[in-house]
């Protein structure tokens, strides 16, 4: 299958191709659109972290799922195939103890050159529900996954959060755990923040979240922090 950055360069040629300079557009890629998922469960809690969302056409299937670098808590995207008119998608959706979930029949428009108003996408909310003998705590993600710390002007601390999947009344309660260069940062255990610190060399990390309930439930994220100086023209820490 092509991947997606090759998908994005092909439309956008096709867009200068078929567009031209037309006053007042913008390409958002022709004949590709996104379709965006949100799902949570019946009390109103994000559930998109490890589930799949599968688009099928007949024979066309794209697939996503909550990878390395999920873009939130809540939504999943699918990109649908070429098709200036337009297609009828079938939409599945799966996690671990819940049951699937089927919407059948949805349009979605075609793409084209359109403006950036307008973007080509439809939004399709999915309410999962338990599976009988589900357990009461299932699952354990940290976002954001993946972090870069430097001084100003870029980003110098980040919260962690932990979202954990549970019945009500179950405590949702995490222990924060930090390994790596820890002389990188400053790192606060009870909320799951580091702040920069600049020095010589880069510093690498791993933060884990661990449930209070369950200490086999963990999850990590990548934490790395930028030395200096990094180039030759660069200052060194003060």
């Amino acid at each position: 299958m092509v991947g997606r950055l090759a998908l994005a360069l092909i439309a956008a040629a096709l867009c200068v191709s078929a567009c031209g300079r037309v006053a007042g557009l913008a390409c958002a890629g022709v004949g590709y659109y996104a379709v965006h998922v949100t799902i949570r469960d019946q009390s109103g809690h994000a559930q998109a972290l490890g589930a799949t969302v599968n688009l099928y056409d007949g024979s066309y299937h794209e697939v996503d799922r909550a990878g390395t670098d999920p873009g939130s808590s809540d939504t999943l995207n699918v990109w649908g195939a070429e098709e200036r008119g337009g297609r009828i998608y079938d939409i599945q959706v799966t996690k671990p103890y819940y049951n699937d979930v089927w919407v059948r029949g949805v349009p979605a428009p075609g793409g084209g050159c359109v403006t950036e108003a307008s973007a080509a996408t439809v939004t399709v909310p999915v309410v999962l529900t338990l599976a009988p003998g589900a357990p009461p705590i299932r699952s354990l993600y940290v976002l954001p996954r993946q972090v870069l710390l430097d001084r100003p002007p870029y980003r110098g601390t980040v919260t962690f959060t932990a979202f954990i999947d549970a019945d009500p009344g179950v405590s949702r309660a995490v222990r924060w755990l930090i390994r790596g260069d820890t002389a990188s940062v400053t790192f606060d255990a009870l909320t799951g923040t580091a702040v920069y610190i600049c020095r010589p060399t880069s510093g690498y990390l791993t933060v884990t979240a661990v449930s209070a309930v369950n200490p086999a439930l963990a999850d990590s994220a990548a934490l790395a922090v930028q030395g200096h100086p990094a180039m030759t023209s660069d200052p060194p820490c003060n």
